[in-house]
């Protein structure tokens, strides 16, 4: 009882409202100017996606006349990455900067191979070279959904050995075994399953999703850089502490989005390229 009665006042320790009232007004507010801006779904998400993923049709999951914004193999990628991370905050690991053991990490490493060697059929395919078997979107969101888990994995152990000072971190390991890879596979199959039923009540939640997701992972990629940029890594005691780097490392990642999509866009407009089909 003691020790659940003094862990607000540690958690809350130092807080500044003034850094984490501006970072839930800019979240907020990017959430409204997406869901309100006056274009669909479909053009706003791929939009903001452009820059990122080639979004071959042929290769994109259909929902009538609308498509995701990412094609199978990112989809995979980026919605394992949300599952795995969801899963590590439902199961409790905040600040768990535990390295997993060799099995997990070999099973991790092959999630990546994977997908490799898929993608490399998949081109060969594309050449019209010699292919091991026929391609799918199947296969493409199933290897990168594996692919996805071990990003999430490595992004979660990143931030968590580089955010949290050392005597905040948890020693126990990101993932603790194999099993919850399988559990964690579940979810995968959950979300692939909407992603290929192709229905429609089920489509601009799965964009949106999938926008977060990108979002997310560029979002933690740049709170883990910009705190090393600033020696300030180890050095946070409670979540107030990262709130002031966490705002701009959220307008890092819009930036970094804005630019890539921005840039291909330019590209295509004034080098006259055409879409993959």
């Amino acid at each position: 009882m003691i020790a659940s009665s003094r862990r607000p006042q540690i958690i809350l320790s130092g807080w500044r409202p003034g850094w984490s009232v501006l970072f839930l007004a800019l979240v907020l507010a990017s959430v409204a100017g997406f869901l309100f801006a006056p274009w669909s779904v479909e053009a706003k998400s791929i939009a903001v996606l452009h820059g990122i993923c080639a979004q071959r049709p042929s290769h994109s999951f259909w929902f009538g006349a609308d498509r995701l914004p990412f094609d199978a193999r990112m989809t995979g990628i980026y919605g394992g990455f949300l599952i795995t991370q969801c899963y590590l905050l439902v199961r409790g690991r905040f600040r768990a900067s535990g390295i997993p053991s060799l099995p997990v990490i070999g099973v991790l490493l092959l999630f990546v191979v994977l997908m490799g060697l898929d993608g490399l059929n998949s081109t060969f395919d594309d050449m019209a070279l010699f292919t091991v078997y026929q391609p799918s979107n199947l296969l493409r969101y199933a290897t990168g959904a594996l692919t996805g888990t071990t990003l999430a994995v490595f992004l979660w152990l990143l931030t968590s050995s580089l955010l949290w000072s050392l005597d905040r971190q948890r020693p126990e390991p990101v993932v603790r075994h194999i099993g919850e890879l399988f559990l964690i596979g579940l979810g995968l199959i959950g979300f692939g399953w909407l992603a290929m039923s192709g229905w429609q009540p089920v489509y601009r939640l799965l964009s949106v999703a999938l926008v977060c997701a990108a979002i997310c992972a560029m979002f933690q990629l740049s709170i883990a850089f910009l705190q090393l940029a600033r020696r300030k890594e180890n050095s946070a005691r409670s979540l107030s502490d990262l709130a002031g780097v966490a705002n701009i490392a959220l307008l890092s990642a819009y930036g970094f989005l804005f630019f890539v999509a921005g840039g291909r866009f330019l590209m295509e407009a004034t080098l006259h390229v055409k879409t993959l089909t």
